[in-house]
């Protein structure tokens, strides 16, 4: 059916008249009639009465003119929100990350967004390394918040910095006083908590302990940053980390973050991903915008 015949069929029917609706269009009146007339001949069905006054539409005509209002009203609500999107007062954002970044989100970021932005839903997935990548790429979520990442040319990476990973002891270890930043090797003799193979930060250290020649012993492998703080603060042993990852824990005094002399360690990067090409939406682009501002995982003066 020709949407623009239906649309003449619903005005004049508005206007009681094909003269009135000629008038409110600013068409030719016979350019109505004609239009409406083919209409009938496609359908072959009347579809206006012609009265001594005016015209009424026939049983047909009614339920075109009623399909014709619901599209018109279904067409200005998708538009509408089409602008409620833009003006970022509704929609969903998709956001995963890793388990280490948990702490600095709900440290401000989070809720600053959430209370300048109302409208708008945050989904929040925490996955590990190869998680994330695959709901990046495989388009289940927008935004990616990643401990170095391995090089996949379907993501894009909007913000980097470089992030060493440490070694997290208790306050007044041994290792916090060897007056020096210890090798691997130097961390041989200590119970050490370690997380799974998925994990982008036990990747790294996988990579420089091979490098290196070293193999560290580990007392707990676990797929949980808490269970490593926890393993660390109870006095078990010590854990390789981010420093940020153990912000509170730093800030509480309970823990110390000493550099390893390791080049590899040293070289790691937290990354902000997109899958390559992939078109956010003004929302997407917003968080994406505010978490380069807000995460302290990105402040320059953030625990290394």
């Amino acid at each position: 059916m020709d949407e623009l015949r239906i649309a003449y069929l619903f005005e004049t029917t508005k206007a009681g008249s094909i003269r009135g609706a000629a008038e409110r269009l600013q068409v030719n009146a016979s350019t109505i009639s004609r239009q409406i007339s083919l209409l009938e001949k496609d359908l072959g069905i009347p579809l206006l009465e012609r009265l001594p006054r005016g015209i009424r539409a026939t049983e047909a005509g009614r339920m075109l003119v009623d399909y014709y209002a619901d599209q018109k009203v279904a067409r200005d609500d998708v538009v509408a929100k089409i602008h409620e999107l833009n003006a970022l007062t509704r929609g969903t954002v998709q956001l995963v990350i890793g388990e280490g970044f948990i702490g600095d989100l709900l440290s401000g970021p989070l809720q600053e967004f959430c209370r300048s932005h109302p409208g708008l839903s945050l989904s929040v997935d925490v996955m590990a390394t190869d998680g994330i990548i695959r709901a990046i790429t495989e388009d289940e979520a927008q935004i990616g918040l990643v401990f170095n990442p391995p090089f996949d040319e379907r993501l894009n990476t909007t913000a980097r910095i470089s992030r060493s990973i440490c070694a997290i002891v208790p306050v007044g270890h041994s290792v916090a006083k060897l007056g020096h930043e210890p090798t691997l090797a130097e961390l041989l003799p200590y119970p050490l908590a370690c997380l799974s193979s998925s994990f982008g930060v036990q990747k790294l250290i996988d990579d420089a302990t091979q490098r290196d020649r070293v193999h560290l012993h580990s007392s707990i492998r676990t797929n949980s940053f808490t269970l490593l703080r926890k393993f660390v603060v109870s006095g078990l042993g010590i854990a390789l980390m981010p420093g940020f990852v153990a912000a509170e824990e730093l800030a509480d005094g309970l823990v110390e973050a000493v550099p390893i002399a390791n080049d590899i360690l040293k070289a790691a990067e937290i990354h902000i991903v997109t899958r390559h090409g992939r078109q956010l939406p003004p929302s997407a682009l917003r968080l994406l915008g505010h978490l380069k501002l807000h995460l302290k995982a990105f402040y320059a003066t953030a625990n290394a």
